[in-house]
């Protein structure tokens, strides 16, 4: 077997190697494509590579410059992380195996990559295979690595990018030290090409690669020193290589963006950041999650062991291989990846990453992501090291290869996997909603309730708020929430509690009804608003919240909004701005009968209700919220109704009186033992509104219940009938 053969074979055993550890990390996510999926800022990416597409798509659309997220505010996008050297490959899946299954085949792709490429350059630098495919294996399987992989953060996961860029450079030294110009541009033409696909994963890549190719390239110029020549021609070919990849970078990447962004950031504090200084040599119980980085036991005791042969084992000592080199380029990452600040004893000590913070502006937020470059400098440090020791001992390098295999599964738990998350409810009222195409519709707006941005530095109101951005993909919507990686806080902030109709809808301040009401009039045409949409489940089935906001929707504001959906927890109003508002079905009660604690009572549902129950097959809801319980409902005919309520009263029987637009109908003593039927009737004069509007309100004692109890009840209200008077009589 030649000598280019047995290369291949071992590469094809490597990449085997890599693809079957990539299925065994990522087996749980694997095993449940298209019903669960990967941490929480999943939504984001997918939404990313839909609005790419759609942007391309859409005339008079800008993917960096645009309002399609925290509306009504135009932002710029120019430090977005949209990911988008993964969206090729996106795009070729998607159409034909959904977006989630398509996710899953990049992550899996990095996954391979990050301990293939590493092992390759292993190779390169002189390590032995067995010691090669162990130092990629511990970066692909870093709990840091495996926290990407399972938070789908596909912006942050391709530490791959670091050892090709270094296989790259040395391409273009080797063709300028052969003095070949044509491969000196081409491979120039490559990397810059790279440096490009670099910086288009994330905006940090480019200076997670400056940690290890600035180093590489200065110890290239250093070792020509002498050579004038191949000294200028690495320096032209390093410029080449940068302009290309700065080129290509302003042409169709973000940067015309990035140097024109304005506005203040989210503040953070540099010493309050976390680090793995607590966690060298351990893995946290909750790896997954961003504020307990691990780095674990294995790569630390690693470069320990490392460390002392270097130095105290004559036989791995080894002058000229370069080991100390890489040595010394995995320090600076190392201490600014322990964090703000580092206790010993009772001082806090800061770190370097304060000054990688100021010379980012702050924006550079998490000292730990720079861990992995740790990681791969201790593996070329280590597998230089151990070399010269297992060279030509092919049992020796086995034993080392299984044991080493084995104790890097253990320290870092290779078998657990991290929570995911159900894939979001596929409601069909979105998709009907996207189907709704041209000018018209297209400019709409819909609010998502409850209301919740964020971006990379700050959460604003319920998080799973801030996820409804993944609907986005199916609506084709303008809308409030969601999330931008960096925006200015002008642009989101004042939802928390500054703006009285998106605060409330976001359950952060009470109602101010007049001006809620006022801005909405004036939103729902300005906007304009299409949609509202309210996740009962978000707000809170059990809470008063969401029965105010029922409240304020079917009463005050009923001119403006109707229920169009119903669908599970989610109820879609649509508004008087929709070119299709008067085919919007309006609260009539179908058949004249009102199902209470049914899905649909919630277009006629208003305050001192508590929520729905199923009790014993039956729908139904209790009252006791408020001393008073509301229903909104519209009467095509104006004229006279007997009005029948099935229900029962809670503990004792209960006095309940019933009136209709302030006119009172009757009362009538509820009793405690079963459901039964109480009769009202309803007069045409009660019916003063033309469109046949009515406002039925129940009134009924609450006394004789333990103060301890968690909620009071009045009446339990199964149905309500309205039949028309005459119809009524000839049927008795």
């Amino acid at each position: 077997m030649t000598s280019v053969a047995r290369r291949a074979r071992l590469h094809l055993i490597a990449l085997a190697c890599y693809s079957a550890l990539a299925f065994v990390v990522l087996h749980a996510l694997i095993f449940t494509t298209g019903t669960h999926v990967a941490g929480f800022d999943y939504f984001n990416y997918h939404w990313n590579f839909w609005f790419l597409r759609y942007a391309s798509q859409t005339a008079g659309i800008n993917a960096y410059l645009n309002d399609f997220v925290f509306y009504p505010a135009l932002t710029n996008y120019g430090y977005h992380a949209y990911a988008a050297f993964w969206y090729p490959l996106w795009a070729l899946l998607e159409p034909f195996f959904g977006t989630l299954a398509a996710f899953n085949v990049i992550i899996f792709v990095a996954c391979t990559l990050n301990g293939y490429l590493l092992f390759v350059w292993l190779r390169s630098e002189g390590v032995i295979p067995s010691l090669a495919l162990i130092g990629g294996i511990a970066l692909q399987t870093f709990p840091i690595a495996r926290y990407w992989y399972y938070n789908t953060h596909i912006n942050l996961m391709n530490w791959f990018w670091l050892p090709l860029h270094l296989l790259l450079w040395r391409q273009i030294v080797r063709a300028v030290q052969a003095q070949r110009l044509l491969r000196v541009v081409f491979w120039s033409t490559v990397q810059g090409v790279a440096l490009y696909g670099l910086a288009m994963s994330d905006h940090q890549f480019p200076i997670f690669v400056a940690f290890v190719l600035v180093p590489y390239g200065v110890l290239s110029l250093w070792r020509v020193r002498r050579k004038v020549g191949q000294l200028l021609g690495l320096i032209i070919a390093g410029m080449l290589t940068v302009g290309i990849g700065v080129g290509l970078l302003w042409q169709f990447g973000y940067l015309p963006y990035a140097l024109q962004f304005r506005g203040r950031l989210a503040p953070g504090i540099a010493a309050e950041r976390p680090g793995i200084a607590t966690r060298l040599f351990n893995m946290a119980e909750t790896w997954w999650q961003w504020d307990t980085p691990s780095l674990g036991a294995f790569v630390s005791l690693g470069a320990l062991i490392a460390l002392f042969g270097a130095l105290f084992v004559r036989r791995l000592r080894c002058k000229g291989d370069g080991r100390w080199f890489w040595f010394w380029v995995g320090i600076p990452p190392f201490l600014i990846a322990l964090g703000g600040t580092v206790q010993v004893g009772d001082l806090r000590l800061p770190t370097p990453y304060h000054l990688l913070h100021a010379l980012t502006g702050g924006m550079f937020g998490m000292p730990w992501r720079l861990t992995p470059i740790f990681v791969i400098a201790t593996a070329i440090f280590a597998g230089k090291v151990f070399t010269p020791l297992l060279a030509g001992r092919q049992r020796m390098q086995l034993t080392v290869f299984v044991c080493a295999f084995l104790a890097n599964a253990w320290a870092v738990r290779l078998w657990e996997t991290a929570p995911l998350t159900p894939v979001p409810i596929a409601y069909e009222f979105y998709a009907k909603i996207g189907a709704e195409r041209g000018e018209a519709y297209d400019r709409l707006v819909l609010v998502e309730v409850p209301t919740g941005v964020a971006t990379g530095e700050v959460i604003v109101g319920d998080p799973r708020a801030t996820q409804l951005q993944w609907y986005g993909m199916a609506h084709h919507k303008r809308m409030i929430n969601g999330f931008i990686s960096r925006a200015p806080v002008d642009h989101f902030f004042y939802i928390e509690t500054g703006d009285p109709m998106l605060s409330w809808l976001g359950g952060r301040v009470p109602l101010d009804a007049e001006f809620v009401r006022r801005q909405m009039d004036e939103r729902v045409f300005g906007y304009p608003i299409g949609y509202f949409v309210v996740h009962r489940d978000l707000v809170g089935r059990e809470s008063a919240t969401l029965t105010e906001i029922l409240d304020f929707f079917n009463r005050d504001v009923r001119h403006l909004v109707c229920p169009v959906w119903i669908e599970g927890d989610a109820v879609a109003y649509r508004t008087a701005a929709h070119p299709d508002w008067d085919d919007c079905p309006q609260r009539v009660p179908k058949d004249g009968l009102i199902d209470i604690g049914a899905l649909d009572d919630v277009r006629f549902i208003g305050r001192g209700w508590h929520y729905p129950e199923n009790i014993v097959g039956i729908t139904a809801r209790w009252t006791g919220a408020e001393p008073t319980a509301r229903l909104y409902l519209r009467l095509v005919e104006r004229r006279a109704y007997r009005v029948t309520l099935m229900a029962q009263a809670f503990g004792q029987a209960r006095r309940l009186s019933l009136s209709a637009n302030g006119m009172t109908l009757g009362s009538a003593e509820i009793r405690p033992e079963s459901l039964a039927e109480y009769t009202f009737i309803l007069p045409a004069e009660a019916l003063t509104s033309e469109d046949g509007y009515l406002e039925l309100m129940l009134a009924y004692d609450l006394e004789g219940q333990d103060e301890r109890l968690r909620r009071k009840l009045g009446v339990l209200v199964d149905w309500l009938r309205f039949e028309p008077l005459a119809q009524a009589r000839s049927s008795e």
